[in-house]
């Protein structure tokens, strides 16, 4: 069969699990992706196909806080302009399946052309307080009203009460939880507990101070911290500035290599990348952007699991409390141990591979 994969490009969360699913699926299956951006770029490195598209929204923010309005509604993208380009992808590639992540245009268009398809998603409900309910409240209503007519939603998540996107979900009736789904084979790797921080703050400059903050902290307290930062442009700014218990990397080769040796991780709420720390058993410090409900529960959950520490990007004092905390109290180190277990009995490379096959 042929299996065309759509991923949604902002950050790289969507597409490291998008990655994993195409690696399982094309042992046995023909695989293609759509793709745009620094995510074509990532996927490319792996030697698939990959036809170029444009984002149906682009996500902007300003010294750690997500805009959401600015990323839904600008002049550049808009779904319309990604229905037509991704309309004629499927068409040249005349794919049996298409699966997407997050990339609803795809959607749209394999309905328009009748193309069976799934849907990939951490997130059809976002529980919040905040004003941005306004607008996230209405685009969840659309969202789901495409996510009930896809064959499956697929979340690539544990299933209760351990799920850590918990907060961002609802019961449509077609959903089915996949367990992690991460580039890595845990089997290929031996988990120790090293003697560095990995910091896993990357890709936009709205979370620079993160960084900045980081960085003094390893100047203060002697910390070794190896800091991915996503993107070459940020890693020269920290370059300029950093302390000599600090190593840069810009684009990582092998989260895996580093994740592994680490002795915790620090990282912002994106959903992979929590996904990727509890499967190698590492507890977190999280610092969700600012009005971004989706990772704020995110976080909130790992807390709640207490394999983490949930802190907030308006009081990033608070960090050095939360590194004290972390080394400790070794309750966070158990209680990531405990998930990264549970982690081994749901295989979501092997379930997304169960699921193509016995469609």
């Amino acid at each position: 069969m042929k299996i065309l994969i759509s991923v949604c490009g902002e950050g790289l969360g969507h597409t490291t699990r998008c990655i994993a699913m195409g690696q399982e699926i094309s042992k046995e299956h023909d695989v293609a992706y759509i793709a745009y951006g620094k995510s074509k770029e990532f996927i490319e490195k792996y030697n698939y196909k990959v036809f170029e598209t444009c984002p149906e929204i682009k996500l902007t923010g300003k010294n750690g806080k997500f805009d959401i309005k600015r990323s839904i509604f600008n002049n550049e993208y808009n779904p319309a302009k990604a229905i037509l380009i991704e309309k004629n992808i499927i068409k040249k590639y005349n794919p049996d399946i298409v699966i997407s992540d997050c990339k609803y245009s795809t959607i749209v268009a394999s309905k328009l052309l009748k193309i069976p398809y799934y849907i990939m998603t951490n997130q059809n409900y976002t529980g919040t307080h905040k004003k941005e309910k306004i607008v996230v409240y209405p685009v969840m209503k659309i969202l789901n009203a495409i996510n009930k007519s896809a064959k499956n939603v697929i979340i690539p998540d544990l299933p209760a009460p351990n799920t850590i996107c918990q907060y961002n979900l609802k019961n449509i009736g077609n959903s089915m939880y996949l367990g992690p789904l991460i580039r890595y084979d845990l089997k290929d790797y031996v988990v120790n507990r090293g003697d560095y921080i990995l910091s896993i703050i990357g890709g936009f400059e709205y979370r620079f101070g993160i960084l900045e903050e980081l960085n003094k902290l390893a100047e203060e307290k002697n910390l070794k911290i190896k800091m991915v930062c996503g993107s070459h442009e940020v890693a020269k700014k920290i370059n300029n500035k950093k302390s000599k218990t600090v190593e840069v990397i810009p684009v990582a080769k092998d989260i895996g290599l580093l994740m592994k040796n680490c002795s915790f991780v620090v990282c912002h709420g994106g959903h992979s990348t929590l996904m990727e720390a509890i499967s190698f058993g590492k507890p977190m410090i999280t610092i969700p952007d600012l009005d971004h409900p989706e990772q704020e529960n995110n976080t909130k959950k790992i807390q709640e699991l207490k394999c983490g520490i949930q802190l907030s990007h308006r009081n990033l004092n608070d960090l050095k409390y939360a590194i004290d905390e972390m080394n400790n109290n070794n309750i966070y180190f158990k209680n990531a141990e405990k998930l990264s277990e549970i982690c081994k009995k749901y295989n979501g490379r092997e379930n997304i591979k169960n699921i193509i096959d016995n469609r």
